[in-house]
Parts: structure tokens; sequence; C-alpha cells
């Protein structure tokens, strides 16, 4: 009796999973509570709210580097107001050090249900805007005053990665350096809240 009960249950399974639509839209999963949600739902609110980190400036010149926007470097570092006082690249005492003196700062990024962006720095004042638009479960694209930017994201719990697409302007465009700017790639983020 238990083996037909059994054989039954997952020839039941078996016709769902095999009948149905073929449109992804049409999926649905299931959270704890037991609601079913469109997988376009659950997956794409995710990236809405406020994601913070302290950022260094080492992290900041190292991924500017490693991207070949080198030329950047110090205009970033100025521009981050990461050596207190300094608020033009030629201001940095040592440009082979730029981060000589350099202290952390926290920044966050807030993407809002209706599609603004906005960067804010360690006092909390805004110092970036622009709109988001969420391609899939994994990439946004950001626009601006300059051609829109690509990211991908990955969302684990309560924290995000960045990784941008480096315009293919690299490494003359501003919207290169900005781009990396953005995301510290490989660095994580943390949601300090779902709401905006």
């Amino acid at each position: 009796m238990k083996r037909h009960l059994v054989t039954l249950v997952v020839l039941g399974l078996m016709a769902t999973s095999c009948g149905g639509s073929d449109d992804p839209s049409a999926l649905t999963l299931t959270d704890a509570s037991g609601t079913q949600a469109a997988s376009d739902e659950a997956t794409a609110p995710a990236l809405v709210g406020t994601w913070e980190r302290e950022t260094r400036c080492e992290e900041l010149v190292s991924a500017l580097e490693q991207a070949g926007l080198d030329q950047w470097v110090l205009e970033s570092v100025a521009g981050n107001a990461f050596i207190p006082g300094v608020t033009s690249p030629d201001q940095i005492a040592d440009p082979a050090h730029p981060c000589e003196g350099a202290v952390p700062r926290e920044h966050s990024h807030v993407f809002t249900e209706d599609g603004s962006f906005e960067s804010l720095d360690w006092n909390g004042e805004p110092v970036d805007d622009g709109t988001f638009e969420i391609i899939d479960d994994h990439t946004f694209v950001v626009s601006k005053e300059f051609p829109d930017v690509t990211f991908g994201y990955a969302i684990q719990g309560d924290t995000i990665m960045f990784d941008p697409v480096i315009p293919d302007c690299t490494p003359q465009c501003f919207e290169a350096a900005w781009s990396v700017s953005v995301a510290y790639p490989g660095q994580e983020w943390h949601r300090v809240s779902d709401q905006p």
C-alpha cells in the first residue's frame, strides 16, 4: 500500500512538472507562509532598499587599476573624499601613493520601487543620482547624464555584490571609472533597509 502511494505521488509530481506553460513568467514560487508569488515578483524587488558598506581608498585604487583605469585613480580618490581636506586631484600630496592619509568612508546605494537610484556619502548626503531598470534577477542598468551603465548583481541573504559591465569607451570615459566606483567589484555591501 505504501509503495502504491509513493508511486502515485511521484507520478503526480512528474505529470505536474511536465505539463503547463512554457512561459517562465507563469512559474510560481511558494514562500515560507505557503503563499504563491510569480517568480519575477519574488526575485526582482530584492534589489530595492538601501545597501551600505565601509569603503576604503585602497579597495577603490586596486579595482580601478585592475580594470585598466589608472588614469582615474587620483580623481576618484579626491572625489570620494578619502583624504580629509582633499577635494581635487592636485591636492593629493604623493600621487604615487594616493591613499596616504586616507580614512574609511561609509557609502550607501539606494534603489527605490519607482526606479530611482541614489548614492549617499558618509554623512548621508546625496552624491549621485539617476534611474535604474532591472533587466533580470541578476542584472540592472543605471541611466544618468552619460550613456547607460549595466551592472550584474548577486544577493545572498542581506548582502549584495555588484559587478560592473565596464563600458567599451574605457579608459577614456568617465562612466567607466564611475561604474567601478559604484560597484567596488568583489566587495560585499550590506542591506540596512529594505525601504529606501
